[in-house]
């Protein structure tokens, strides 16, 4: 039987800031901030968890490109989805969340258009977020922190597993 040892505070601490040192010099600031609709950032989102910046940037935009609107994608099959989400890891999962996304706020609200999360309270804005089936917690993490201003930090599986190999997470 293997124990681990529990690591104090400050030394997380000092770990993160090592970490975050090297990768701020591998690959720079923050990433760039984009003002997209609640919406489109939910299913940026979808494109981004476990990818790349660059790589859900290029395939979000290969979406858009490759059905006429939302509505087309809402009514496509998952596999059609899935063959322009392909790059991504992932691409069955995400096809199916970014249709349930764009099915779910068409038959609430008839439209597009969700932008009205951006004047409602946190909770309330969580609540409405979580109705969505398949929803990742990453989509809605890193929504309510783009569109909404949450103090939250959205985590993927992959920096999880990273997280957890630093013991800086159990």
């Amino acid at each position: 039987m293997t124990t681990t040892k529990k690591i104090k505070a400050s030394d997380r601490q000092a770990i993160a800031r090592k970490v975050m040192t090297v990768l701020k010099k591998k690959y720079g600031g923050s990433l760039p901030k984009a003002s997209r609709p609640v919406l489109e950032t939910l299913l940026f989102a979808a494109c981004l968890e476990n990818s790349g910046y660059e790589t859900a940037e290029r395939v979000y935009a290969h979406l858009l490109e490759s059905f006429h609107d939302l509505n087309e994608i809402r009514v496509t099959s998952i596999t059609e989805i899935e063959q322009v989400l392909a790059e991504l890891p992932d691409p069955d999962w995400k096809a199916l969340r970014v249709r349930e996304t764009l099915q779910h706020t068409f038959e609430k609200h008839y439209s597009f258009d969700i932008d009205a999360l951006k004047r409602k309270t946190m909770d309330v804005a969580e609540k409405r977020l979580s109705e969505i089936r398949y929803l990742s917690p990453f989509m809605r993490l890193y929504t309510l922190q783009h569109c909404l201003g949450s103090h939250v930090v959205p985590i993927d599986d992959q920096s999880l597993t990273v997280l957890v190999w630093l013991g800086l997470v159990d």
